[in-house]
């Protein structure tokens, strides 16, 4: 208990400080803030997310890595009772003995599923680790976006650059199809 009193005062003293937003920022100081926070979520999941100050997130990636362990932990169970009871059930060895109501063939079947979903499962539990460091990478790039609700754009004239490109009608060589003004008299 003393370990993890310790640990919430570290994480708690260590992220207070990123949680304000400075309006004046340099661009080495935003690359580091940025790098800081992304180094903090791949360490300990969530972290990043605190220093974002996106605290509500923070049950949603424990929830999500935490389901992610739990399947980890029961198929990697499962795997090794099937494991083991093949290996005992084909040893030709009378003292080892595994009681089921399955074949050899049928352990062998079950070992195998749950083989494939502890690797899955494991995958899994990495690939929600990898997302939650790249939402506090985002969230960190993103802190200080304008979200307000005035966002709206007014076009208006500014400077103008370019080029134009004009073709006059020559008229005068007698093909008849330029409209001559009329003459004043």
């Amino acid at each position: 208990m003393d370990f993890r009193c310790c640990l919430l005062l570290l994480l708690g003293g260590l992220s207070a400080g990123p949680c304000q937003a400075q309006s004046l920022e340099t661009m080495e100081g935003r690359r580091e803030r940025i790098a800081r926070t992304t180094r903090h979520s791949a360490l300990i999941p969530g972290w990043g997310q605190i220093d974002n100050g996106k605290w509500w997130k923070v049950p949603i990636v424990y929830g999500a890595l935490g389901v992610s362990g739990y399947f980890i932990q029961w198929e990697g169970g499962q795997y090794k009772e099937y494991r083991d009871g093949y290996r005992a059930m084909t040893d030709d060895d009378p003292e080892t003995v595994f009681v089921t109501q399955f074949n050899a063939q049928q352990v062998l079947d079950r070992r195998d599923f749950h083989r494939s979903n502890l690797e899955q499962s494991i995958l899994t539990f990495a690939l929600l680790w990898g997302a939650q460091v790249v939402d506090a990478h985002v969230d960190a790039h993103l802190f200080g976006f304008d979200v307000s609700e005035d966002l709206g754009f007014v076009p208006g004239m500014g400077p103008v650059m370019g080029l134009r490109l004009t073709r006059s009608l020559d008229c005068n060589r007698g093909s008849g199809s330029c409209i001559q003004p009329k003459a004043k008299r």
